[in-house]
């Protein structure tokens, strides 16, 4: 029996070890502002932005679910090394698109064949820097400034449609954090100063028009709004510095915030939200020196935070749920520029329930 418990407690160290051990980091690169997307079978789909000499280059690179190297890495020339959040889209099997934001337009790099080869285009004329990305409704790429005033546009797949992100949301001082999110057949835009707001398009009429967007509800003086969504509901969560904490909530169909669900007793100053496509959630946030996480399954119940990985400089993170697994990449620099590193770590599965 004593053999038993020895063998079980061995089992179960050794089990532990191993989850640890599949969130530790991994090191890809040397760049800046990676983004990333996760496919059906939970490979991450990483790119990034780097210089090369007097021009530039985009970063593409695969990690298989379980791995924490690249299986695959492509380099894409570009004219000039570019600032902004790069986002990487996966419309469906075998296609990626990456939208690399450069001084002016921004760079859209597409492959049909899986991400072996690419091709370089533009996506507008005069976008500016980028702070998310959203493939559809439709066949349609949708962008949200990463820079005020908060602006919204809506291109085609081949990257044409209008010459800037024609629709303003807010001034540049309304406009420090920005966030876009799908709510039902349509979007919420997210965007904070000194108070946060947000703003809906219900899927009628033209997105790219000012009138086809009406305000939505006030989250009052709260920090670093983002916005998740999907077949499963929306989600908004927020950092409230006064009460030291950090909130989530659902953005009901009517256009109605639901109840404020405290889910971390810390207000931090870097904060990434993902949603998978079964609705599960995680959000990832910098918690002194180390990653930490709460998850959630519906959004009715929400894990306790948990520790993610020590050291790593864990700033500037961007997260990805697919139905198999999630990613955070990040380059440990608030800024959109330079030469970091760029490492990635598993987001352990949702809870049962």
């Amino acid at each position: 029996m004593g053999a038993l418990r020895i063998v079980a407690c061995t089992l179960l160290i050794g089990l532990a070890g191993a989850a640890e051990a599949a969130a530790a980091p991994g090191f890809l690169g040397r760049g800046h502002d990676p983004g990333v997307a996760v496919d059906g079978a939970g490979t991450a789909h990483v790119a990034w932005l780097t210089e090369a000499g007097d021009a530039g280059s985009l970063e593409y690179c695969q990690v298989p679910r379980g791995k924490r190297a690249c299986a695959v890495r492509r380099s894409v020339a570009l004219s000039e090394d570019g600032f902004g959040k790069v986002q990487v889209l996966l419309p469906r099997p075998g296609v990626v698109q990456i939208v690399a934001p450069l001084l002016r337009p921004a760079a859209l790099v597409s492959s049909f064949d899986g991400g072996n080869t690419f091709a370089v285009g533009a996506i507008g004329e005069a976008t500016p820097a980028i702070e998310q990305a959203i493939y559809g409704p439709g066949d349609f790429i949708s962008l949200m400034s990463g820079s005020g005033p908060a602006s919204f546009g809506r291109f085609n797949p081949d990257g044409s449609g209008p010459e800037d992100l024609d629709v303003q949301f807010g001034s540049a001082t309304e406009s420090l954090e920005t966030s876009l999110a799908p709510w039902g057949s349509g979007f919420v835009a997210l965007f904070s100063g000194r108070q946060a707001r947000t703003v809906l398009w219900n899927g009628l009429g033209d997105p790219n028009l000012q009138e086809s967007w009406v305000e939505g509800p006030r989250l009052g003086a709260v920090d670093d709004p983002r916005g998740v969504g999907s077949r499963r509901g929306t989600w908004v969560s927020y950092v409230n510095r006064t009460r030291n904490a950090t909130f989530v909530r659902k953005l009901r169909t009517s256009g109605r915030l639901g109840k404020a669900v405290r889910v971390v007793r810390d207000d931090p100053f870097d904060v990434t939200f993902a949603q998978g496509p079964r609705g599960d959630m995680a959000l990832v946030y910098e918690s002194g020196a180390s990653a930490s996480m709460v998850r959630s399954r519906t959004g009715s119940r929400w894990t306790r935070p948990r520790r993610l990985f020590r050291g790593n400089e864990p700033t500037d993170m961007r997260a990805a749920l697919g139905a198999r697994g999630g990613w955070i990449v990040w380059d440990g620099n608030a800024g959109n520029a330079g030469m970091h590193p760029i490492r990635i770590a598993a987001i352990p599965r949702a809870p049962r329930r």
